[in-house]
């Protein structure tokens, strides 16, 4: 067993609480230090009065963690509220089974903040502790560099040369290239070795010697009965809050949260833990935690989780319900990528954005807030692009190129060189704190003009040359930018003598855009790939 801050002979300890009690004004909870026993947990839920019931006859079954009392740096942070009681013993089990030169490892190994975003990687991480070594006494690179020439022999300097070295660059360099780090342990170096995931998060994973919430296994029917319709009713009010398609797909409340309970009985539960990711609830929060236990409590498994009704459809009519499998599927992540862009924040009534079609001056539209309005304006999915220092950024057809769509306009970089062209419409948007905006009167005003004049390209000599031209006459612009003989406006480039054959070859395909023949140049545009004019 390692030794722990202030000489304490465990990790951490929690204040576990009985959330009925609490919610009913009471403190009710008991100090539990990690790792413990099935047995000792089971002692404690009965002290705090979990599976007891209420002066109405409800039985107490949600519980959640007040407080923790840390002894491990860098991991009180990392303990939630409703922090999953196995996950957190394994944690404490795998701590305790460590020397102190793993546990040492381990503490360097957070500080400099390696694998240490959730419980889930802390404890892979004390599997993976041969992925680090640790020199306890270098603190800074002129040490690294006595250290590696003095002690380690890294290279052969006579005695009488050694005032000459200079340490502390020699030290940089090492560290630069083992990517090695100064912590107050000492410097922590990457061994190169492989780092595995042992543990992915699903109880399933978790060895039995480490569990405790096994007393809770057998649950009696009724209480998993009473425990779904409590979590159906929580969903479905958390939906009507969140989701406002769900209110209008579900206006009975009854027969929603009836289907809910049902789903939640059967072991139908992937889909519910979906939407709830949608609506931005991860597993710090109250209703995907107490997900996440009714599944302990009654067996849940996940490749039993399939609707007997799907089955059948499929079964009937296998063309259609995979298409309707897959229309669902691209509604599913719909939605998750509007959550995920707009997060928890209400939605604006309008977003007013530039249009920059090909061949067209910018204009300012009103538009539909979230993805399908986005999608709809530039043809298809989208993508995002931040090429300005401006909080501004693109929003433009994701396969613009690959189907063929007109260029559009070219951007530059700070030596004004074009690096990647746009293919069809585009949208340039404001950017909010967390998702997109408005374009303001300034933004718009600059952008505006940055693209008013809409642009043609070839490509001539292997380099890209991009025309700008009027809008209301591309045609015209196009042959007086390149015309030699300005006298002659009639469609043909460089007519005059001074016009190289060669040159007419390489610019003909300009005007093809514009005088619609049936001829097809592909030009190779570097960055890009090969374009169709």
């Amino acid at each position: 067993m390692p030794h722990y801050d202030y000489g304490k002979d465990y990790p951490f300890a929690a204040f576990i609480t009985n959330l009925g009690k609490y919610n009913e004004g009471a403190l009710v909870g008991e100090w539990v230090k990690f790792p413990t026993t099935a047995e000792e947990l089971k002692k404690v839920f009965e002290r705090i009065g979990i599976g007891a019931k209420d002066d109405f006859g409800q039985t107490y079954e949600e519980w959640f963690i007040t407080d923790y009392d840390c002894y491990v740096d860098g991991l009180y942070d990392l303990l939630g509220e409703y922090a999953n009681l196995d996950e957190l013993n394994y944690l404490a089990s795998k701590l305790d089974d460590m020397s102190q030169d793993e546990y040492e490892r381990f503490q360097a190994a957070m500080e400099i903040g390696d694998h240490t975003g959730s419980i889930q990687e802390l404890i892979n991480l004390t599997e993976n502790l041969d992925c680090y070594d640790i020199y306890p006494d270098i603190h800074d690179h002129d040490d690294l560099g006595r250290y590696y020439i003095e002690e380690l022999d890294a290279i052969q300097v006579p005695e009488h040369l050694r005032n000459y070295i200079d340490y502390e660059a020699y030290g940089r360099d090492i560290a630069l290239e083992e990517s090695g780090q100064f912590t107050d342990l000492g410097y922590v170096r990457d061994t190169g070795d492989s780092f595995h995931e042992y543990y992915d998060g699903e109880r399933g994973s978790i060895p039995e010697e480490y569990r405790v919430m096994t007393f809770q296994d057998d649950i009696p029917e009724e209480e998993i009965s009473e425990w779904a319709m409590d979590l159906a009713y929580d969903m479905d009010e958390f939906f009507r809050q969140h989701d406002p398609q769900y209110a209008a797909e579900h206006p009975e409340e009854h027969a929603a949260k009836e289907e809910i309970y049902e789903n939640l009985m059967a072991g139908r539960i992937s889909a519910l833990d979906e939407k709830l990711a949608a609506l931005g609830q991860t597993q710090e929060d109250y209703l995907p935690s107490e997900i996440e236990k009714f599944k302990d409590a009654t067996g849940y498994e996940e490749f039993l989780d399939v609707d007997p009704q799907a089955i059948r459809e499929t079964i009937e009519n296998p063309d259609q319900s995979h298409v309707d499998e897959m229309l669902a599927f691209a509604e599913q992540a719909n939605r998750e990528y509007e959550a995920e862009l707009y997060g928890q924040q209400a939605l604006p009534d309008k977003l007013t954005v530039l249009v920059v079609e090909p061949m067209k001056e910018p204009y300012v539209k009103e538009i539909d807030p979230g993805l399908h309005a986005l999608q709809a304006e530039v043809g298809g999915d989208i993508a995002a692009s931040y090429p300005f220092d401006d909080p501004v950024g693109l929003v433009l057809n994701d396969e613009g190129k690959l189907i063929g769509l007109d260029l559009n306009r070219s951007l530059r970089d700070e030596h004004g060189e074009i690096y990647d062209i746009v293919a069809g419409t585009f949208l340039v948007v404001g950017l909010g704190p967390e998702s997109f905006a408005s374009l303001p009167p300034d933004m718009i005003q600059k952008y505006t003009e940055q693209f008013k004049r809409p642009e043609l390209f070839a490509s001539i000599n292997g380099q890209i040359v991009s025309v700008p031209v009027e809008s209301e006459n591309p045609l015209r612009t196009a042959e007086m930018t390149l015309e030699d003989d300005y006298g002659m406006i009639d469609g043909i480039i460089n007519n005059g003598r001074r016009g190289e054959e060669l040159e007419k070859a390489q610019l003909r395909g300009l005007l093809l855009i514009f005088y619609g023949r049936q001829e097809t140049h592909l030009l190779p545009l570097p960055g890009i790939g090969w374009t169709t004019l």
